[in-house]
């Protein structure tokens, strides 16, 4: 145990943190708010707060004189264990984001692996606990990226824009991917008048001047280079970069600041000059965006990132570009609005209209601290999300604290590089999606999906995850058992008989990976390529345990023995089918239906053995994927 006196000066809040141990507050004079998981108190002389372990806090002044406390903490190690192992409750509803798609091409599979097979598993998990959660997200229409392609195609970025919305959202269908709200940001007439009053907000703030800054211009037809107009090495790591940010290192850059800078207008080098734009200055936000990091727990790839863009010290971002094609910067001829802050904001829309569809009140204007929002996405779109968007929020909301979770993958490589929509390197969603293919793939992507490192795909992994684990594992598994069950009890689950102590041990197996499978999909340790893992690993112990009671003589001989196995390998299947369910929905709900009373629509909270006499007849799901 330990002790300390503490001092939180008037108008001064301390940094949220948060840490094993048990703590106490115990306040002996001012008056000020302390903030935690569970909402914001008002305290004074005599109050005393206890802190669980884990349990995010701040102390805040708002008085005129001193607030003082005695802060007394202890270490318990159970509780703490208890506390890391436990579902914290959602205050309110839940939205989880997965990166707006870039329509200037349709979906690959290094899309795919990422964001949106992440936003899907999260919000399925969080809905079978009985969670209000929604997946939302839509097509960035108004990206330059959309106007390349366009010229490439020789059409309009308009066409082009509907055309690839379509196509993704065609290929969410296929992927099985729940989408709850899908915002086409071009075809929703009031969205374009909301992105307007956030422009005048943010332009009437302090942090936000039209300034005359240096830009990059093509030497030859004199356009304005930014984004897919121009390549170079980022001034950070030194390595190839686009304009405005680089995919390696994730820092931003300003185009004039790149080395070996390249137009893709013309041959000659781009040359330097200036334009009058809209930036935020950064900076003035950098301990907003610290505390909010800190409280949102982020990852330490994006805490990095962070630290390093404030050594620049004094850093302004351009929120305006001049183009054809974007939301019009009001008060700014010929210059359109950043996407970067643009789908900020869009964000918050997307909420007010999912509202319509679930008869509720969001307001994007008034964003409620309610809401928890938990974005999805490769780590090449974490300034734009972790740090610019907090500091966009605090100019036009200042009153939201908005509470936002972080889940960054890195880059899938195709063959050992980069997969490429402009360069055409890719494996397309629609080429290899199918009813019956979809849940292998889900599966193969779940396996090599790049969290924390980058991963490889290859098409030969995937036939072999098809053909050797999926179908000469999984399948042959549940088709020994099946038949094993409708030879001896007429597809019905028999009752147990005796128990020897290998099936003990298997049946506390089957709730160590079931407890283990509910760590992996929630919030602190979400890992959808360790969920992948543990299922496979999983359905190799129930083959290795079925293996270890296939004697002939043994099972005539001793018929409860092999009762009692056959019971508890119809609740492993079952409770296969139920953990599968966020990850492979329509394996697991095909092999649901198989079994009687087997749900997928909630999670299990422990393993019951399958009541004797149950329903167990695999035929419709071995038939399906014959």
């Amino acid at each position: 145990m330990g002790f300390s006196f503490g001092t939180v000066p008037p108008g001064v809040t301390s940094d949220p943190h948060r840490h094993d141990e048990i703590e106490a507050f115990v306040i002996l004079s001012g008056s000020g708010k302390t903030r935690t998981d569970l909402g914001e108190v008002s305290v004074e002389a005599g109050d005393v707060i206890l802190l669980d372990p884990f349990e995010a806090h701040v102390l805040g002044n708002d008085g005129n004189e001193n607030l003082n406390f005695v802060d007394v903490y202890w270490r318990d190690g159970e509780a703490a264990l208890d506390v890391a192992a436990r579902d914290a409750a959602p205050r309110g509803p839940i939205f989880v984001f997965s990166t707006p798609p870039t329509p200037n091409g349709d979906l690959h599979l290094g899309h795919i692996s990422g964001p949106y097979l992440g936003a899907d598993v999260y919000t399925r998990f969080l809905r079978m606990k009985g969670v209000e959660a929604y997946h939302l997200t839509g097509s960035d229409d108004y990206q330059s990226y959309v106007a390349t392609r366009a010229d490439a195609d020789q059409s309009t970025p308009a066409k082009v824009a509907r055309h690839y919305a379509d196509e993704i959202r065609a290929t969410f269908a296929l992927l099985d991917c729940e989408v709850h709200s899908f915002l086409s940001t071009m075809r929703d007439d009031a969205y374009a008048e909301f992105q307007a009053t956030c422009f005048r907000s943010l332009l009437s703030s302090t942090a936000v001047e039209l300034r005359e800054s240096a830009a990059l211009f093509d030497a030859v037809t004199g356009q304005y280079l930014y984004e897919p107009d121009v390549s170079g090495r980022c001034p950070d790591c030194g390595e190839p970069a686009g304009g405005n940010i680089c995919e390696e290192c994730g820092a931003p850059n300003l185009c004039h600041d790149l080395g070996a800078a390249r137009s893709r207008q013309s041959a000659e080098g781009p040359v330097v000059g200036s334009v009058r734009r809209a930036e935020l200055a950064l900076d003035r936000h950098y301990d907003n965006i610290d505390r909010h990091l800190r409280a949102s727990g982020a990852p330490a790839r994006i805490m990095d990132l962070f630290a390093r863009l404030r050594q620049r010290g004094d850093f302004s971002v351009p929120i305006t570009h001049p183009s054809d094609w974007g939301l019009p910067a009001e008060g700014i001829p010929g210059q359109v609005i950043w996407a970067s802050p643009e789908m900020a904001f869009s964000f918050l829309y997307n909420i007010q209209t999912l509202a319509r569809s679930q008869g509720r009140d969001w307001n994007a204007a008034i964003p409620s601290n309610d809401w928890q929002i938990v974005h999805f996405f490769g780590f090449d779109n974490s300034f734009s999300l972790a740090l610019l968007c907090p500091a966009l929020y605090a100019e036009v909301f200042s009153q939201w604290r908005p509470s936002i979770r972080y889940h960054v993958n890195e880059f899938y490589l195709l063959d050992g590089e980069k997969f490429s929509t402009s360069r055409g390197h890719a494996i397309w969603g629609k080429e290899v999606l199918n009813p019956k293919m979809v849940d292998v793939v889900r599966l193969h992507l779940g396996l090599t999906r790049p969290e924390g490192e980058r991963a490889n795909f290859t098409l030969n992994a995937l036939r072999r995850t098809e053909h050797d684990v999926f179908r000469g594992i999984w399948l042959n598994w549940l088709d020994a058992l099946g038949q094993e069950i409708a030879q001896l009890f007429n597809g019905r689950v028999p009752d147990a008989g005796d128990w020897s102590p290998a099936d003990r041990a298997f049946f506390a197996r089957i709730e160590t990976y079931r407890a283990a499978m509910e760590r992996t999909y929630s919030d602190d340790g979400f890992s959808v390529r360790r969920a992948a893992a543990q299922a496979c690993d999983f359905v190799r112990e129930c083959v290795s345990y079925r293996q270890a009671q296939d004697y002939a003589a043994a099972r005539r001989l001793y018929p409860a023995r092999n009762r009692t196995s056959l019971a508890l390998q119809t609740t492993a299947a079952a409770i296969l089918a139920q953990t599968l369910a966020p990850l492979m929905p329509r394996f697991a709900s095909t092999l649901a239906r198989a079994i009687g009373g087997v749900s997928t629509e909630t999670w299990p909270q422990s393993v019951q053995r399958l009541a004797p006499d149950t329903t167990f007849d695999l035929r419709p799901l071995l038939v399906f994927y014959a």
